[in-house]
């Protein structure tokens, strides 16, 4: 999570990350996700998508998202302390634009 101070215009308070997750548009995501110490839930509601991240199971699950943008979910089972501090978001880019951010993460 971005902490409040450091929010740039537009950015969300309690949802903005400091790493999205970045996926192309118009192809098929495989989302594989497990837990290290208690049972998390990744949920982005925007897109249809939530799943247990549970200790020692690996969970999958898939995605297609038909247009550019960025959703926003978070943790949603909870979890402990920090719970409301597990946003999640992922950036939907068209698939040019995904392989330059690839490129730039070597």
């Amino acid at each position: 999570m971005v902490p409040a101070e450091e929010l740039e215009e537009g950015q969300l308070r309690l949802l903005e990350v400091d790493n999205r997750v970045v996926v192309p548009v118009h192809t098929h995501v495989r989302f594989i996700v497990s837990g290290t110490d208690v049972i998390h839930s990744f949920a982005v509601p925007s897109l249809g998508l939530k799943i247990d991240a549970v200790p020692g199971r690996l969970n999958a699950t898939s995605v297609l998202i038909e247009r550019p943008g960025v959703f926003y979910g978070q943790c949603s089972e909870i979890c402990g302390v920090h719970h409301s501090a597990m946003p999640i978001a992922i950036e939907a880019v068209e698939l040019e634009q995904y392989l330059a951010w690839l490129n730039s993460q070597v």
